[in-house]
């Protein structure tokens, strides 16, 4: 992450396609089978459009060579001959907007705003501050819900979470905020503290909808990439609902200030 942004983008762009790899290999033992070279090609090229619009390179040349593949999807149902060929479809193009895009948005919140952006630049304050947010976030609501944790927040999904651990964790993301706003200079303390509210609740949601499909598919982990984690969307479940609010939030803020 450190080292350049041309690492950064690598870095990511792997994590992210393994990630969607594992998205759809969790459709393995079902009746419904996404098509997952052509979903991989195409989360390669939406996510290289993200590089070459952070680097105002021609991003739209890298988004277009996606439209024959999108048109592919569908003709390639017509000889899969399965079960539910629309479905497969559906679950191609939104594994890519479930798991692609949020480490697109990532990227580019983080570069976007920076001035004369270079394959050596190193600038990362939005994307080390979101990591460190969602993981204080992560351990706070651990501690302060197996300590103190006795109202559920969502039990039908996710058992084990609490009100206790949510306001937990985010106080521990609000500190962090400010800490932020402390070792940063980009923004104000105001946006720090916006984020990390922003981190936690969508980093929560991203938690609860990734327990969700596992529940659905009635498995207990995405994957065994990450000894003691699990899989890649265990591990990254906060960031795929976070990342995008936090690009929001900077483009709204960026409005007003």
């Amino acid at each position: 992450m450190w080292f350049s942004f041309a690492t950064f983008a690598a870095l990511f762009g792997v994590i992210a396609l393994i990630g969607l790899n594992e998205f759809y290999g969790l459709f393995k033992n079902s009746v419904i089978q996404p098509n997952r070279i052509l979903g991989l090609v195409i989360g390669a090229l939406a996510y290289c459009s993200f590089i070459a619009y952070t680097l105002n390179h021609n991003y739209m040349a890298w988004a277009s060579f996606s439209i024959p593949l999108v048109v592919w999807i569908f003709i390639a149902e017509l000889y899969r001959k399965t079960d539910q060929p629309f479905t497969n479809i559906a679950l191609t193009i939104s594994g890519i907007g479930y798991v692609i895009l949020p480490f697109g948005f990532l990227l580019v919140a983080n570069f976007e705003e920076t001035k004369n952006l270079t394959l050596a630049t190193r600038e990362f304050d939005v994307a080390f501050s979101f990591f460190f947010m969602l993981w204080a976030n992560d351990t706070g609501a651990y501690f302060s819900g197996t300590k103190y944790g006795k109202h559920k927040l969502f039990e039908r999904i996710s058992p084990k979470k609490s009100w206790e651990g949510f306001i937990g964790g985010a106080i521990a993301a609000l500190i962090i905020g400010y800490v932020c706003h402390l070792i940063f200079q980009s923004y104000n303390l105001g946006f720090w503290l916006l984020m990390a509210l922003t981190v936690v609740i969508f980093g929560t949601l991203g938690d609860l909808a990734e327990s969700m499909l596992k529940r659905s598919l009635g498995i207990k982990d995405s994957g065994t990439i990450l000894p003691g984690h699990g899989g890649i969307l265990d591990r990254f479940d906060g960031l795929l609902l976070a990342a995008p609010m936090v690009y929001f939030l900077i483009k709204i803020y960026s409005v007003f200030y």
